[in-house]
């Protein structure tokens, strides 16, 4: 079984691209060897957080976002705040 030419210049058209893909979707954290990870915090009241360095070397931040409960009245959408969430992010 011979493979024509075209056939391998495509193939190494899509084997470059796969590489230059992985190369430029590496985040920060995946350059220094760390994982990025994330985990969420619930809360009656809105919490802070901060936003700089943690241990072991990490960056963290955090948002603060509302757990919202909605229903239809009279045809209409209401919506209530019913707690929080805190969402920290390190990296």
């Amino acid at each position: 079984m011979t493979i024509s030419r075209s056939t391998s210049m495509g193939l190494f058209a899509v084997a470059t691209m796969i590489a230059v893909a992985s190369l430029i979707s590496a985040t920060p954290a995946d350059a220094r060897g760390r994982t990025f990870y994330s985990q969420d915090y619930k809360f009656n009241k809105p919490m802070h957080g901060f936003d700089g360095r943690a241990a072991g070397g990490y960056y963290c931040s955090y948002q603060r976002l509302p757990n919202r409960v909605c229903s239809i009245v009279n045809g209409e959408e209401k919506c209530k705040v019913k707690g929080w969430t805190l969402r920290q992010y390190c990296y």
